[in-house]
């Protein structure tokens, strides 16, 4: 004799914290405004975070906070690698810039050491979009929402084609509103299957 699961479907409200990511989305692409612009960057975090955990918890998928925590610390340490070793090229090259016949070497290394530290960030960051990408992909897929795994992707393209003049930049900061959006006209209740 063969026994069936029975699945149990129940329905789970998400209109605050949808709300919540919503605005911490926002928050973040005014994170490039000049003047104001950081503490709404860091404001729009913590929401942005508090949503993301508050949601995978409610329709029970901690997978999605999981990746974007992943994700998140390494954009924090691409930009830190970026511009470590940029200030420390900068600082080498002034402090040592004074030896005659040294300019040329030390701006060669200087040169080398900037877009090692460049490069290294890029790569990192090109993999911090990926995580974010699939955590949005999970996310789009539970609340039955792709506009969230729209957003992921356009923040994944904008990741790559960073290197591009820019172009990259502009999609990511896209890819935000797109997230924003997707906060506020996703489902103000989701069915969790227990």
């Amino acid at each position: 004799m063969i026994q069936q699961k029975s699945s149990f479907a129940e329905k789970v409200s998400i209109s605050t914290q949808k709300s919540l990511g919503g605005v911490g989305s926002l928050l973040v692409f005014l994170n490039f405004m000049p003047g104001m612009g950081m503490l709404f960057g860091i404001i729009g975090v913590i929401l942005w975070l508090i949503s993301i955990y508050q949601i995978g918890s409610k329709i029970k998928k901690p997978e999605i906070f999981n990746k974007v925590i992943i994700s998140f610390t390494l954009e924090v340490l691409a930009w830190t690698i970026a511009l470590t070793f940029g200030l420390m090229s900068l600082i080498g090259f002034f402090a040592f810039s004074g030896f005659i016949g040294e300019e040329e070497r030390l701006s060669f290394s200087m040169g080398i050491g900037v877009f090692i530290a460049l490069l290294v960030a890029y790569l990192i960051s090109i993999v911090s979009a990926y995580f974010y990408k699939e955590a949005y992909k999970i996310l789009a897929s539970a609340t039955n929402h792709n506009l969230f795994s729209t957003a992921g992707l356009f923040m994944y393209i904008g990741a790559i084609t960073l290197i591009l003049f820019g172009i990259g930049f502009i999609i990511r900061i896209v890819g935000w509103i797109i997230l924003a959006v997707a906060f506020f006209t996703a489902p103000d209740e989701v069915e969790v299957r227990t």
